[in-house]
């Protein structure tokens, strides 16, 4: 019995390895479709040819982690399953997640948070009644970095068409939290997330 046990422990750990890897590599052919079509769009060809439908989906998994940065004004993600860290810069965002939370830009969550936003309104001053923002429960860990440019802009990409909105540094967000309280964030800057508190950095 024991020698079945070791041929199903090697067989198991050999199907999660080709598992982990060929999820890998499809994430890196979405990064490098991701990246081509930012390109594009940026090009005479690309003012032509508009999709229908632009937002963005996230991978159905239970746990990945994905790098999300700004290119041309687009959103660029790269997604890796598996791997718990990837490369990144100081512009970028990092999310872990997993089934029960998301890490953004901490090493870890002590737990979760007490803050919670009755609204987030996107404004800019090229849209005439501006955009509700809505963050998923599993983001308001304590220690989480949100509401910075690249985070931002990672929700308006999954939640509306790219023509639906206009993003760049002139964007501002009032946020309601459960409080009554009303603040103003600016496209400089962020919300770092307490136990019982946010602080607007």
């Amino acid at each position: 019995m024991a020698f079945f046990q070791s041929i199903y422990n090697i067989v198991s750990t050999i199907v999660t390895a080709v598992q982990t890897k060929i999820t890998n590599i499809l994430f890196d052919l979405f990064w490098k479709y991701n990246y081509a079509m930012i390109q594009i769009e940026g090009s005479r060809i690309g003012q032509l040819w508009k999709p229908a439908d632009t937002r963005l989906v996230e991978p159905p998994l239970d746990t990945w982690t994905c790098v999300a940065s700004i290119e041309n004004g687009r959103l660029l993600e790269r997604y890796v399953y598996g791997e718990p860290e990837l490369v990144k810069d100081a512009e970028s965002v990092t999310i872990w997640k997993t089934s029960e939370s998301r890490r953004v830009n901490t090493d870890h969550n002590v737990g979760p948070s007490l803050v919670s936003f009755l609204s987030v309104h996107y404004e800019h001053p090229d849209l005439p009644n501006g955009l509700r923002l809505v963050i998923d429960p599993q983001y308001m860990m304590v220690g989480n970095y949100l509401l910075n440019r690249v985070f931002v802009l990672r929700l308006l990409s999954y939640q509306y068409n790219r023509g639906d909105y206009v993003f760049d540094e002139r964007y501002s967000l009032k946020i309601m939290d459960s409080n009554i309280n009303i603040c103003t964030v600016g496209s400089h800057q962020g919300i770092v997330v307490g136990e019982k508190e946010y602080v607007v950095l």
